[in-house]
């Protein structure tokens, strides 16, 4: 088994046992869907008995890939179904939310920051299990995608610089409002909603820091210091970039993204958009977010190209068509 195909397992192993003790009424439920979550209308129980159907699949199809070769690519069809699943449905809102807000929550643990003293336990514990199901869901699909076998990641390469360059908009788009509520600009929102948030402004600045960064990561899908270490780098200058430190976090933070934009997008469509803070006509409080979904599969793609481009030139400079199990990428 790969790293990937251990974490898969280890991810559907413990969600297995917590909820299966859960509901034997040994521990508390480990999961409750957030209200913004698409399977919000799951109570507690409903919701462990989910997981263990779903961790129980991706287990089985884990023990049948592994002892009969034969029934490899039926399993693997099944773990990429079963993970999307996860990333976009189970995993919500929350598991963006705890990558964005991880460095004020650290500044927080020593008294640093807006958030010092404001820390609701809770709180952070869900959000760290929506990124603990992101990460297993694409741990799963990963592992499924190398039971396929070999496919041709070079066609994806046609498509990279159109989905960079989306991948790398809409995130500014959002950062964008966020930095000018820093700034006491109130774009896109009422003066009084702005004036209500007072310091909570600022954790939104952080979340614009933390996208603005990530475009610029994102840059690196086509750039070539995404390919090649820069020379002035101590030890590693002139090195080629591993492609899995590309790939491994592209990837999370397309499945995170795709998630939270599929969370508003469910509470626009029940008309819970008035949930979020400030008003309807707010537009900038939660407009920039339904277009998340398109933010991540761009991304997704994104990342596709750049193995696909990576592969071709580890293909030409080996002589040997490259690196053709994404499974050895990821690992």
């Amino acid at each position: 088994m790969t790293a990937l195909a251990w974490l898969a397992a280890g991810w559907a192993t413990t969600f297995l046992t917590l909820c299966s003790l859960a509901l034997l009424d040994r521990v508390p439920h480990p999961w409750v869907p957030d209200d913004a979550s698409p399977l919000a209308g799951l109570a507690a129980v409903p919701m462990s008995w989910c997981l263990v159907v779903v961790a129980s699949l991706v287990l089985g199809a884990l023990a049948v890939a592994a002892r009969r070769p034969a029934a490899r690519r039926p399993a693997g069809r099944a773990l990429v179904a079963v993970g999307l699943g996860v990333v976009l449905v189970i995993a919500d809102v929350r598991a963006l939310a705890f990558l964005g807000y991880l460095p004020m929550l650290v500044l927080a643990l020593v008294g640093v920051g807006p958030a010092a003293g404001h820390l609701d336990a809770g709180l952070v514990v869900d959000s760290a299990a929506a990124l603990a199901h992101a990460i297993g869901g694409m741990a799963v699909v990963a592992t499924g995608v190398r039971l396929l076998g070999r496919p041709s990641w070079g066609r994806w390469t046609r498509w990279g610089p159109r989905a960079v360059a989306v991948a790398i908009v809409v995130p500014l788009l959002y950062a964008a409002t966020r930095i000018a509520w820093a700034l006491d600009i109130p774009l896109g929102v009422r003066r009084e909603m702005l004036d209500e948030l007072g310091s909570a402004r600022y954790a939104g600045l952080g979340l614009a820091l933390f996208a603005v960064v990530g475009a610029l990561l994102t840059w690196g899908l086509q750039a070539r210091w995404g390919e090649v270490f820069w020379t002035w780098l101590p030890r590693y200058g002139g090195r080629p970039v591993p492609v899995a430190l590309a790939l491994v976090p592209g990837l999370l933070v397309a499945g995170a993204v795709s998630a939270a934009g599929i969370s508003f997008w469910r509470m626009l469509l029940a008309g819970d958009i008035a949930e979020v803070p400030g008003a309807t006509s707010d537009w900038a409080a939660w407009a920039p977010e339904l277009l998340w979904p398109l933010w991540g599969a761009a991304l997704a793609v994104g990342c596709l190209a750049y193995l696909g481009r990576r592969r071709a030139v580890t293909g030409d400079r080996r002589g040997t068509g490259g690196v053709t199990d994404p499974g050895r990428v990821l690992s």
